[in-house]
């Protein structure tokens, strides 16, 4: 019987250590796909201050093979302001950003110290000009505070030529993000 046990627990011990060792090597497998250069286009909305913000972005995401990435996109904001009025915004945004891949869990996080996002135009219509740059001033403020926290995405989809994750809000709502890849011509 003990003997029999022993089998038992072996056989047990080798069969966890192959499905960890394939689960691993299947993880390192995947990561390996991410690197590349990648196009986006992305539209979010949030509220900032009683004045409601949509998002419009295209942009260009690197992801390196050394779990570095760079996030470079052209943002337009069109923000209502607490009396109506609209006000719209042209922004820079590059960030620098560390990415990791374990399973299905995709972390990335900017880094502050080399984060920009810097206002380009601004059409402030029928809107007071000052209250509009000071907005413009505290979304770049709130973003660049937020840069280097490490978001959990869910990796929906990796393909050659798609990368697409995903985010659940606290609030239950989910937003995905679809990253196409693009292969730059060697000159």
């Amino acid at each position: 019987m003990d003997q029999l046990r022993r089998l038992f627990t072996v056989s047990f011990v080798i069969a966890a250590y192959l499905i960890v060792a394939a689960s691993c090597c299947l993880a390192q497998h995947t990561s390996d796909k991410v690197p590349g250069h990648y196009t986006y286009q992305h539209a979010f909305e949030y509220d900032l201050d009683g004045n409601h913000l949509d998002v419009h972005e295209t942009g260009t995401m690197n992801f390196y093979p050394d779990g570095t990435a760079l996030d470079s996109a052209r943002q337009v904001y069109t923000a209502t302001m607490e009396d109506g009025c609209e006000v719209t915004f042209v922004f820079s945004y590059v960030s620098p950003s560390h990415w990791r891949l374990e399973g299905e869990d995709f972390y990335f996080a900017g880094v502050k110290e080399t984060f920009r996002m810097e206002l380009m135009e601004t059409d402030a219509g029928k809107c007071d000009p000052i209250r509009a740059e000071k907005l413009a001033q505290e979304i770049i403020k709130v973003i660049s505070g937020s840069c280097d926290y490490e978001y959990k995405f869910h990796l929906d989809t990796l393909t050659d030529q798609k990368l697409q994750w995903s985010f659940t809000y606290r609030d239950g709502h989910t937003d995905t993000w679809e990253f196409y890849r693009e292969v730059l011509q060697q000159k």
